[in-house]
């Protein structure tokens, strides 16, 4: 077995890691349910997710920018998220459907959760050091 080496900040990227796995598993599951992901849809959902929240929704160009795919990718993408009801176009821009928006899930929660749980993980990392 191939033998371990230290990891600088061990304790802060062992919390952001664990966090950004939970939060991914959150995401994936309030987004696809039990169907495997597409994690390029994941990615244009939180882009769309972010646009919308920072009441600045992106159009199809800002979003392959800030996600780094191809514009085409993202258009495709984007048609199968307005075909399932997940985003909803307004003109040229895109934002989470107004059922989607409204809708308070348990995955807020979780995520709020994990959250807490790497904040509190980074906390006690500094003590450490």
């Amino acid at each position: 077995m191939l033998g371990t080496y230290p990891i600088v900040h061990r304790s802060e990227r062992l919390a952001l890691a664990k966090a950004y796995i939970a939060l991914t598993r959150v995401m994936v599951d309030s987004v696809f349910g039990k169907k495997t992901a597409d994690h390029s849809l994941l990615l244009i959902g939180s882009a769309i997710m972010v646009g919308h929240a920072e009441n600045r929704p992106m159009n199809a160009t800002k979003i392959s920018h800030y996600v780094g795919l191809p514009r085409s990718t993202v258009i495709r993408k984007l048609n199968e998220f307005s075909r399932t009801g997940v985003v909803a176009r307004h003109g040229n821009v895109y934002l989470l459907s107004e059922e989607r928006a409204r809708n308070q899930t348990k995955y807020v929660t979780e995520a709020i959760c994990i959250f807490g749980a790497a904040e509190k993980s980074l906390k006690a990392s500094k003590l450490n050091t």
